[in-house]
C-alpha cells in the first residue's frame, strides 16, 4: 500500500482553486478521491474524538461538497466508501473497487419485506425515511398511509389523528410534532397531505387559508387529488368559499357544510361539482330562512339533507318536495320539517294502507316511484324501484 495522499490544509472547497478543479475532477476519479481526502482531513480530529458520529459527519461534509461542486458530482454511497476507508487508515487512492462484492443497500430488500416495514412506522418515521434518498423516497411514497382524521382551523390550530397516535398544534402547544418542524409545524401537516398515497377518512376544514391555497395549487400542478372519504366545512363565517375540486370524486362519500346566506352562484358551483354529484350524501345546514335560500340549485343535487332556519314555512317546504319529485333528478332527500307537512301529501292514490306517515308517488314514464315518509324531525324522500 502506498503512503497515500498528503492533506493540504490550505485547500478549501470554497477557494478559487476548488472551482478551477471542477472541470478536471469531472474527468479524473483520482482527483475526486483526492478532494474527498482533503475534506476528510478537515474533520478527521472530530471523528476521532467521537467515532459514533462518523456517519453524520460524513453526511454533512457530502452535503457541503454537493452544494459547491453540484448534486451529481459524487453520490453519497461512493463518498461514504472513501471516507470509511480513510477512517480505517487505508489511504490508497488507486484502490480498485471492481473486485469488491456488490454492495447491498436498504432498497435491495425484497419488496414484501420493505413494505412490511411500513406497518410499524409512525407518520414522522415515514417522513424521515423518505428523505434518505430518491430510491427510498419512491418506495415510501408507494405505501398507503391511512389517517383517521385531519382537522384544520388555522396554522396554529390543527390535528392529525391516526389509530395509535395523534399530532396536533394548539396555539403554542405542540403534540408529537417532529423537532425539525417546531419552528413552523404547519409545514408538517402540508408535507403529510402531499404524500401521494395518503388516505384520509375524515377531513374537517374551518378555513381554506394561504397554506391550503398553496397546497391545492401544488396538487393541481402535479395533477393529483386527495383521497378523502368524508369532508366537512362546519364554520359558517368563513372568509374563503368552499372548494371541493382537489378531492377524488369517486372516493368521497359524505360532504357536510354550514353555509351563511349562500348566494345562488356559490351554491350552484358546489352542487355542480363532480364531488357533490358523486357523494353518497351531501349535508347542508344554514341559519338562512327557507324563503331566502337558493332552493332551485338543489334540484340537480342527487342526494342531500337540508336543515334551514327555524321558520316553519311548512307550505314552502312541501312545495319544494313536490318540485323535487317533478324534476325527477333527486335520488334521496332528507328535509327537516314539522309533522304538519304531511297534510300537503294526502292524495288518495299516494296513501299506503296501515302506514299513515308513508306516501308513494309514481314517476311518469318509468317503473320507479318516490317514497315519502315522515321520521321524527324530518321528512325523507327517496327514489325506489317497483
Amino acid at each position: 500500500m502506498s503512503d497515500g495522499p498528503k492533506f493540504d490544509p490550505s485547500f478549501s472547497l470554497f477557494s478559487s482553486q476548488a472551482h478551477k478543479m471542477t472541470e478536471i475532477t469531472e474527468r479524473d476519479p483520482l482527483l475526486i478521491r483526492g478532494l474527498i481526502f482533503e475534506e476528510f482531513g478537515r474533520v478527521q480530529a472530530e471523528m476521532a474524538t467521537n467515532p459514533k458520529l462518523w456517519r453524520s459527519v460524513t453526511s454533512r461534509v457530502h452535503k457541503r461538497l454537493s452544494e459547491v461542486m453540484g448534486e451529481d458530482y459524487v453520490d453519497y454511497p461512493e463518498f461514504e466508501f472513501w471516507f470509511s476507508r480513510f477512517l480505517q487508515g487505508n489511504l490508497d487512492l488507486d484502490y480498485d473497487r471492481r473486485s469488491d462484492p456488490k454492495a447491498r443497500s436498504f432498497t435491495d430488500l425484497p419488496l414484501d419485506v420493505f413494505n412490511k416495514i411500513s406497518e410499524n412506522l409512525e407518520i414522522e418515521d415515514r417522513m424521515r425515511l423518505r428523505n434518505v434518498c430518491k430510491d427510498v423516497r419512491a418506495q415510501v411514497d408507494n405505501w398507503d398511509l391511512k389517517v383517521d382524521e385531519i382537522w384544520y382551523n388555522f396554522p396554529d390550530e390543527w390535528r392529525v389523528r391516526q389509530t395509535a397516535i395523534s399530532y396536533s398544534v394548539f396555539i403554542f402547544e405542540q403534540n408529537n410534532i417532529p423537532y425539525c418542524f417546531h419552528p413552523k409545524p404547519v409545514y408538517f401537516l402540508m408535507s403529510l397531505l402531499k404524500l401521494p398515497k395518503i388516505q384520509v377518512e375524515k377531513l374537517t376544514i374551518h378555513e381554506e387559508d394561504e397554506y391550503w391555497e398553496k397546497l391545492i395549487e401544488e396538487l393541481d400542478e402535479s395533477n393529483r387529488k386527495l383521497h378523502v372519504k368524508k369532508v366537512q366545512f362546519p364554520y359558517p363565517h368563513r372568509k374563503s368559499k368552499i372548494d371541493l375540486h382537489f378531492m377524488i370524486p369517486e372516493v368521497i362519500e359524505e360532504i357536510k357544510m354550514n353555509l351563511l346566506n349562500p348566494k345562488r352562484k356559490e351554491l350552484n358551483e358546489i352542487i355542480d361539482s363532480e364531488q357533490c354529484q358523486a357523494a353518497k350524501m351531501v349535508h347542508i345546514e344554514s341559519h338562512t330562512e327557507f324563503s331566502g335560500f337558493p332552493l332551485k340549485d338543489l334540484y340537480n343535487c342527487p342526494r342531500f339533507t337540508l336543515k334551514l332556519g327555524r321558520d316553519p314555512a311548512i307550505f314552502m317546504r312541501a312545495n319544494f318536495l313536490k318540485k323535487l319529485m317533478k324534476k325527477s333528478k333527486v335520488q334521496k332527500c332528507d328535509l327537516y320539517a314539522r309533522r304538519k307537512i304531511m297534510k300537503y301529501f294526502n292524495e288518495p292514490e299516494a296513501m299506503v294502507p296501515n302506514f299513515p306517515s308513508l306516501r308513494r308517488y309514481q314517476i311518469p314514464g318509468t317503473n320507479d316511484f318516490y317514497e315519502l315518509e315522515y321520521r321524527e324531525e324530518f321528512v325523507s324522500l327517496e327514489r325506489k324501484q317497483q
